[in-house]
């Protein structure tokens, strides 16, 4: 339902400069218990919000003078709450992550979109402003509690107990809260490995292996879990700042290149940097990206490191690139067993990489722990064998790779009912690995 929870009226504003796409949202909405204001320009949209409070704001990307991105970020600076909904189509995937960047959306619905999408969507938004609500009104109780709390006469400790037990209910709501807002960052990776996924001249799986075989690297170097994850990411999202190269640089395997594309090719880990520095907390994984190319004599890019200077994180991740490479004909024309890449590498330890890395590699290889992630749809349950509280084991993507739900999302009917959706649209079967019942427990204790 589209209101707030104190069951006032969501304001919803909706920028097009088509008056045909107004029309249509409008007609959407009819009938809702909401404000709708409409806008066919940034300039007129702002000034609406100079005049009201906006809960929900639905943009299109491609507008005259300001565009989608502009707009958004004049809006978020002038209402920082307002949940930012962009419309895009599917050319649009650089104007997409600029506007993430740029106008710091919340999601981002493809064209032309799905009303139960978008819908669903708004309520979401919805959502995102009740969770502010609710924090503003916690964290007044604690401070209040906190009061009454110095008030307190240490000799009546049955109430001191009271309040005691009432302030950690109040703190375990506000880690609900912190739990939710960390949810929102994994949501934005996961629409980042997505876009990687989906782009033709990119692959989710070959992503997917660099990361795992990044994970394996850091376990068998005896590397703490955090850093473990830390490097397994890097490995899947090494490859954003393609997303910013001409289809015509992506469509050549590396080997091919003439020097000119060369150079440009190896500036990729610099344009994923810009991509992805509005994400403070992401620039360790950046760290990493961003010196995948240097070599271990120091002849590598950007910096010219050498060594155990070149961070390591960054050796992982040029070993794991390189092997799978190999095998997806990127860095010769053949297609490379494990065995023979293996050899590949060999022959440049020393000079681009890590000598005791390709050593790891020999031993990870001969033991058979490289993993080999698939995208596995004969392994796992069915939906109708699902019950809400089982938790996911392992990531669920679909047969395009596309990642739909993470590794240890609890499913909900809401989820259930989405999976059910899925399969009779796209006239598909999905199987979802599980969590045994005693690992569930112990993650959600």
């Amino acid at each position: 339902m589209i209101e707030l929870a104190d069951d006032a009226p969501a304001t919803i504003l909706c920028v097009d400069d088509e008056p045909c796409i107004l029309k249509a949202l409008q007609r959407l909405f009819l009938g809702q218990p909401c404000t709708l204001l409409l806008a066919e320009s940034g300039e007129t949209a702002l000034a609406l919000m100079q005049q009201h409070t906006v809960e929900i704001i639905i943009c299109d990307m491609r507008m005259p003078q300001m565009n989608g991105a502009e707009f958004l970020q004049q809006a978020a600076k002038l209402q920082p709450n307002a949940y930012r909904i962009l419309m895009t189509g599917y050319a649009d995937l650089a104007s997409t992550i600029a506007a993430v960047n740029i106008g710091r959306i919340h999601r981002y619905i493809q064209k032309p979109w799905d009303n139960a999408e978008l819908l669903a969507a708004v309520d979401e938004g919805l959502d995102y402003h009740r969770l502010l609500q609710a924090n503003k009104q916690l964290t007044a109780q604690v401070e209040q509690q906190n009061k009454q709390l110095k008030q307190l006469n240490l000799s009546l400790e049955e109430q001191v107990q009271q309040r005691t037990r009432q302030l950690r209910q109040s703190l375990q709501q506000l880690k609900s809260l912190l739990a939710q807002r960390e949810s929102e960052n994994d949501a934005i990776l996961q629409l980042l490995y997505n876009i990687i996924s989906i782009n033709p001249y990119l692959s989710g799986d070959y992503a997917r292996r660099v990361s795992q075989t990044c994970g394996d690297l850091a376990q068998a170097l005896g590397l703490s879990h955090e850093q473990q994850q830390l490097i397994s990411n890097a490995g899947l999202y090494s490859e954003v700042g393609k997303l910013g190269f001409n289809a015509s640089l992506l469509d050549k395997p590396f080997h091919t290149l003439g020097s000119t594309d060369h150079r440009l090719y190896l500036f990729h880990p610099q344009l994923a940097e810009e991509i992805m520095a509005p994400a403070l907390h992401l620039q360790p994984m950046v760290e990493i990206i961003l010196h995948q190319y240097e070599h271990y004599n120091g002849t590598g890019v950007p910096d010219m490191q050498s060594g155990q200077n070149i961070p390591l994180g960054s050796r992982i991740l040029a070993v794991a690139r390189d092997f799978w490479a190999l095998m997806f004909k990127r860095l010769s024309e053949n297609v490379h067993t494990h065995e023979e890449a293996i050899a590949w590498l060999q022959r440049q330890q020393g000079s681009v990489y890590d000598p005791q890395l390709i050593g790891t590699m020999e031993t990870l290889l001969r033991q058979q722990q490289l993993d080999n992630p698939t995208v596995d749809d004969v392994q796992g349950v069915t939906i109708d064998q699902l019950q809400p509280g089982m938790q996911l084991s392992h990531n669920l993507y679909n047969r395009n790779q596309m990642l739909l739900l993470p590794k240890g999302h609890v499913l909900t009917q809401q989820s259930l009912d989405k999976l059910r959706e899925y399969q009779t649209k796209h006239k598909t079967v999905l199987r979802l690995q599980l969590e045994s019942a005693d690992k569930a427990k112990s993650a959600n204790a």
